[in-house]
């Protein structure tokens, strides 16, 4: 049965990656057996052609069989049990995922068979796909699409387009029009088509569009107990190509949406009463292993703890605002020193701050602790502020200023204490 998900979180959380890791369970491969064996040569790491292995074989198989196709492509090369490798890289060995070059915990098993967990081999090896495997021998099962605006049911479901046909004998082409399928249609003919495969259409930023208006009388079709074979099928007949159209139960809709953006409040209840929402949530914890992956203590970044300051800005974000504003993970992942941390912290999260309090920028400067108790501004100030007076300024304001007015804006020069003081 098709599922319908959506992941929603505040900016940052990794959502947009998420649908990226998701995809690889909707891609079909045809690894060669001089591939599986050329991946071994080149690396000597016993789990690698084992994972090109399951994953020619739909992700599923016993470790026998593993080791009988081993020794057909590699040879007595290969001298170490399969059952071991699997083993020794199952995630049943630890509940923590372990990031050591030589240590990947990838694999598990269901009634006897072996797959590999692609979320943790990409957390582990994110270029795994591209290195090992030739983008020729994947068969993608799915399609994505940003909502927007502008997203209309045509480009979604089907509509009219033109088509310019040149005849031999004219000097200009003739204008006719076609029905052409939207993206969605596209999806759902395929998976029509290879009933025994999962497909999916992954919807990213679901919130912005307009949801009556793109799904039409497709709203109805998603639900789960509505698709074609299931017991309440329901089909319609499709406004311009007049063709009778249903949801095939082999497609799941997956799409993420910003908790932060204002325009969730107008999302569409239809669309809640039909998805199942997944929080994805600010990670300290994930933060720590994706920066230690990259050789950075993020307790100690020049002097700086990343993990404390991470967890008071979303704290005081939360005190002021609610959770759904919070800060994500995602925006610390690439830093490696001071200068990457300033960097974000001027470029990416003030600016961010600036949006969320946008009526009261005095707030900008209580998450970033630059307030002393009596509410004046501290002498080592990140978010600084001018009084613009308006008797200085000018000798005449007649009624057009009434009041003076505060200017915030970034200091030049940050010094590290100043980014310490945020959270100490």
């Amino acid at each position: 049965m098709g599922k319908n998900t959506i992941y929603y979180g505040p900016p940052g959380t990794g959502k947009t990656y998420l649908l990226q890791e998701l995809m690889v369970n909707y891609i079909g491969f045809n690894i060669s057996d001089e591939d599986i064996e050329k991946s071994y040569l080149s690396t000597s790491k016993e789990w690698v052609p084992i994972v090109l292995i399951l994953l020619n074989n739909n992700n599923s198989l016993r470790s026998e069989d593993i080791q009988t196709k081993i020794g057909e492509v590699i040879g007595p090369t290969y001298n170490i049990s399969v059952s071991t490798i699997l083993s020794d890289h199952s995630v049943e060995l630890s509940s923590n995922l372990t990031l050591e070059s030589s240590d990947p915990r990838i694999f598990n098993q269901h009634e006897g068979k072996w797959f590999v967990i692609l979320e943790n081999l990409l957390l582990y090896k994110s270029n795994f796909l591209s290195e090992y495997i030739d983008k020729d021998s994947m068969n993608e099962r799915y399609s994505f699409v940003t909502f927007h605006q502008s997203f209309v049911y045509e480009d979604f479901v089907e509509g009219i387009r033109p088509l310019i046909t040149n005849e031999t004998n004219q000097m200009e082409g003739e204008i006719g029009y076609s029905i052409e399928p939207g993206v969605f249609k596209k999806i759902c003919e395929e998976a029509v088509n290879n009933s025994q495969m999962n497909y999916a259409i992954f919807i990213d930023e679901i919130n912005r569009g307009n949801i009556s208006e793109i799904f039409g009388e497709l709203i109805t079709l998603i639900e789960t107990d509505k698709r074609l074979g299931e017991a309440n099928q329901l089909e319609v007949t499709l406004p311009y190509s007049k063709k009778k159209f249903g949801v095939p139960k082999n497609l799941d809709i997956i799409g993420t949406m910003n908790s932060a953006d204002r325009s969730i409040a107008t999302i569409d209840i239809a669309l809640r009463r039909r998805f199942n929402f997944i929080s994805s949530k600010p990670d300290p914890e994930k933060l720590k292993l994706l920066l230690e992956k990259n050789n950075v203590d993020p307790r100690d970044i020049e002097g700086i703890d990343l993990i404390k300051l991470f967890e008071i800005l979303n704290k005081r974000i939360e005190s002021l605002l609610d959770s759904n504003f919070a800060i994500g993970h995602a925006y610390f992942t690439n830093v490696k020193n001071y200068s990457d941390l300033l960097n974000v912290l001027v470029k990416k999260i003030i600016p961010l701050l600036e949006e969320y309090f946008f009526e009261d920028l005095k707030k900008v400067q209580m998450i970033l602790n630059d307030l002393d108790s009596n509410g004046d501004l501290k002498s080592n100030a990140i978010y600084k502020s001018d009084l613009l007076e308006t008797d200085r300024l000018f000798e005449y304001v007649g009624d057009y200023i009434n009041e003076d007015k505060t200017s915030y804006f970034t200091s030049d020069n940050i010094e590290k204490h100043a980014v310490i003081k945020i959270y100490e």
